[in-house]
């Protein structure tokens, strides 16, 4: 049995800063915790002048902007809250990124890479899966479907749904340090 106090998912979208907006800059960040209750969603307002939006994926609208809290105090209040948690996501490495902050300084389960719900889904690919493809094999829903863009809140409870299908199994296997093999040895099961 896991313990939920210890887990909550981070999803957080981006906005584009510099020259055709290539630069990512952290726009939107919501994190639920293993229930999958919101625990934090605000509009982040980056360092910088935003030069694309990236609506169409990200969502964030330039009046979303008007009440956006500095990207300092956001940073800040990110990182108080997932201190010394287990940090679920689907690939987070973006995240952790424009949080600037190394992934690597904490516990992350990312269920974009998580061999036991790529074989669940029967999906063949050695590669990441999509969280789109993962919950509509996994868990029967359609997202980011909405012409808005993405939703952080959606897509990071998504995220932690998709978790609990596996999370037994896979601290079990982290615990035991097995991670690969065993996945590799129980994977008709799934």
């Amino acid at each position: 049995m896991v313990d939920p106090t210890k887990y909550v998912a981070i999803d957080c979208e981006m906005v584009g800063l510099g020259p055709n907006g290539c630069e990512s800059a952290l726009a939107s960040c919501s994190i639920v915790d293993y229930s999958g209750s919101v625990i934090y969603d605000k509009f982040i307002k980056p360092d910088g002048t935003i030069t694309d939006f990236r609506t169409r994926v990200s969502g964030i609208r330039p009046l979303d902007m008007d009440t956006a809290l500095p990207y300092r105090i956001a940073r800040e209040e990110i990182l108080k809250i997932i201190q010394g948690k287990i940090v679920v996501g689907h690939d987070p490495r973006s995240d952790f990124r424009c949080l600037k902050t190394d992934i690597s300084d904490y516990s992350i389960r990312d269920t974009s890479s998580c061999k036991l719900l790529i074989v669940k889904a029967n999906l063949k690919t050695d590669r990441r899966a999509s969280l789109k493809a993962l919950c509509q094999m996994l868990l029967g829903k359609r997202i980011q479907d909405s012409y808005r863009g993405h939703s952080s809140v959606e897509d990071a409870k998504a995220a932690m749904e998709l978790f609990k299908l596996v999370d037994i199994t896979w601290e079990l296997f982290l615990k035991q340090g097995k991670k690969v093999e065993i996945v590799n040895r129980f994977e008709n099961r799934f």
